[in-house]
């Protein structure tokens, strides 16, 4: 039985830490932009058109929820570039909802606009997510950022053992 599983050593995964400060950055940004250069633009026309409240209300409320989605992301992966056992649950919900979220996006401008350029939403969210799963700038050999984090995390004095597991929920035990 192994008595490591859990502990989380500043040292493991320094790819997958990288990649994460990114995205956290990334994920900080595009909400300071969402709030400040997004409401004035989007929310704006909508409190001054004549909607019923109803429906302004539902809009107030999505707006919001988004603005607090990507800063939670940003704070979450914060935590997680130095917590080695958050790194593939927050890689995974977070990178996932906004790969999602970019799909979504560039469907809707298209269907809205023709094109890509009409609503660049897609445009941000695209790249916050694949830095979540992307490669970190710079190194030669490039691996996975939680690649590199999987096989420094199970490491034993002598060899690696892989499980398909995430640590955070639990893995197999070695027999």
């Amino acid at each position: 039985m192994r008595t490591d599983a859990g502990v989380n050593r500043l040292q493991d995964g320094r790819a997958g830490r990288i990649a994460l400060l990114m995205a956290s950055a990334l994920n900080a940004v595009a909400a300071i932009y969402h709030i400040i250069g997004g409401t004035p633009e989007v929310m704006y026309p909508v409190y001054s058109a004549n909607l019923p409240p109803a429906s302004a209300g539902v809009l107030d409320i999505l707006w919001y929820q988004m603005a607090a989605l990507i800063a939670g992301g940003a704070v979450a992966t914060l935590v997680a570039a130095f917590r080695s056992d958050w790194r593939w649950p927050v890689a995974w919900i977070i990178g996932g909802h906004f790969l999602v979220v970019s799909g979504i996006c560039l469907f809707f401008t298209f269907v809205w606009f023709g094109n890509p350029w009409g609503l660049i939403q897609w445009a941000i969210f695209g790249p916050a997510a694949s830095s979540y799963f992307g490669r970190p700038p710079g190194r030669r050999k490039a691996e996975p950022a939680l690649q590199a984090f999987e096989t420094t995390h199970f490491r034993t004095e002598s060899r690696y053992t892989l499980s398909w597991k995430c640590p955070s929920f639990g893995r197999r035990d070695e027999a």
